[in-house]
């Protein structure tokens, strides 16, 4: 029902990670949310009382993860997401890095906050914003010592339509300027 050899479905038990559409998938499959699991994973549960806006980024992660694959995936982009955050490795603790990936493109999502907010000014990773007609906004880091360009999205609370709008305006900004 997954689309999946059973000695696959197998291997998915080994993993240390899974692919979030195929967590979608069985989700669907087995009529049970797994996202909402994980979001109660008492692992993953801050034991301070939460803050409007850490209870608003959670609201924006669930609906980012509910919406921005299905969204990809009319695009016909890949859909994978990856966890970037470092600051649990001693090496990067409190590394100014944006909390989700978009394999395997240079686009990049910072929760609460932009990519400028958390790394300021930096002559070496100068960051500029760019709003479209569409009141969408990106930020553009360009990275000096590797000559090359991220695009990031701020996760928040989006609609449908508009992770849409900031998608193709995210894919389009990194077409532009990223491959010069």
């Amino acid at each position: 029902m997954i689309c999946c050899e059973r000695n696959n479905v197998y291997n998915i038990f080994q993993r240390c990670k899974i692919d979030i559409i195929l967590l979608k998938r069985i989700s669907q499959v087995l009529n049970h949310n797994f996202f909402e699991d994980l979001a109660k994973d008492e692992d993953l549960i801050i034991e301070d009382e939460e803050t409007e806006e850490e209870k608003m980024n959670q609201k924006a992660v669930y609906q980012f993860f509910d919406v921005v694959p299905d969204v990809l995936n009319e695009m016909g982009l890949d859909a994978q997401i990856m966890f970037t955050r470092l600051e649990d490795h001693k090496d990067f603790d409190k590394c100014p890095t944006p909390d989700f990936a978009l394999v395997p493109y240079f686009i990049t999502l910072s929760i609460g906050n932009t990519m400028k907010e958390r790394i300021g000014e930096n002559p070496i990773l100068p960051i500029s914003v760019i709003t479209n007609e569409d009141g969408c906004e990106i930020e553009v880091c360009q990275n000096k010592l590797y000559n090359s360009v991220d695009v990031n999205i701020k996760l928040d609370y989006k609609t449908r339509e508009e992770w849409y709008k900031t998608l193709i305006f995210a894919f389009e900004t990194y077409q532009r300027v990223g491959r010069r």
